[in-house]
Order: structure tokens, then sequence, then C-alpha cells
């Protein structure tokens, strides 16, 4: 296997660790945020996109209806992200729109049924500015892990 490195070739920096229920899944799904492969271990992914790096492990009793971690990724044009990532999720028919506002509980039940029959699901708030002066949405994975993708509001 190779060896992950920092864009910059430094080493002071944090790497999101995130636990995944299915680790094929997972790089699956991460492919669709554009993210590649870097190195693969037993349950074990290092996945990097330009200097990001996002660090991914297996774990057999996880369970992804609960949100199990949370990471931010500051982009250039949060709202082309979205719109590339719903038009993917859709076509792939696993996409579970959620209103900005959250998950009320029919949606969390309806959440919960798909999950437990096994239906593919990837959870997308809607995009919105945010009083704190970012663009942003979430998007849960299907191990339960929120990837919040933003940018600052200009003006």
């Amino acid at each position: 296997m190779g060896t992950a490195t920092s864009g910059s070739g430094g080493t002071d920096r944090i790497i999101p660790v995130l636990t995944v229920s299915d680790i094929d899944d997972a790089a699956g799904f991460y492919a669709r945020l554009a993210f590649d492969v870097v190195d693969r271990y037993d349950g074990y992914l290092i996945l990097g996109k330009g200097d990001l790096e996002l660090h991914l492990s297996e774990w057999d009793g996880h369970d992804p209806t609960r949100n199990a971690g949370t990471t931010y990724l500051r982009v250039p044009d949060a709202q082309t992200v979205y719109d590339d990532l719903r038009e993917q999720l859709e076509r792939d028919g696993c996409l579970y729109p959620v209103p900005a506002s959250g998950l009320t509980p029919e949606l969390t039940a309806g959440l919960r049924a798909r999950v437990e029959a096994g239906v593919p699901t990837v959870r997308l708030h809607e995009i919105e500015d945010k009083p704190w002066g970012l663009r942003e949405f979430a998007v849960i994975d299907p191990s339960g892990n929120a990837i919040h993708v933003g940018h600052p509001v200009v003006g």
C-alpha cells in the first residue's frame, strides 16, 4: 500500500476519521463527492480530493440510522456541488430529500423504514443561506455521518 501525504507536504493537520457500516458502499458514496481512494486496508480507506484527506473505518456494529460523525467541506461553490450531488442521488435512486428545517417525525419514520428495508438511502438537506454568513447544505452518508458543504456568502 502507498502512503497518504498532504498536498502541502506538511504533517500538522487534522484528518477526520468517520465510522461506516460498509466500506465499499462508503467508497461509492464519497466518489460522488469527487474523493479518490488513496489507500485501502482491511476495513479502512484513505480518501483524497486535492489537499483534502478523509479516512473511513468500517465497524460491523455501526447503526446508520444514528448520526455517527460530522465534517465540514468548504468549497468555492456549494450550489454547484449540491445540484450535482442531488442529480446523481436521484439518478441512483437513493435520494432522501430533507427540508432545511430538518427531519419531521413523519420523515424520520419514512427514513427508518427505508433503512430497515435495506433500501440505499442518502439524506440530502436543502441548501440555504445561514445566518452565520455561509451558504451550505448537509448530506448524511449511508453510515449516518453528516457532511456539511458550504461557501461564504459575499455581500
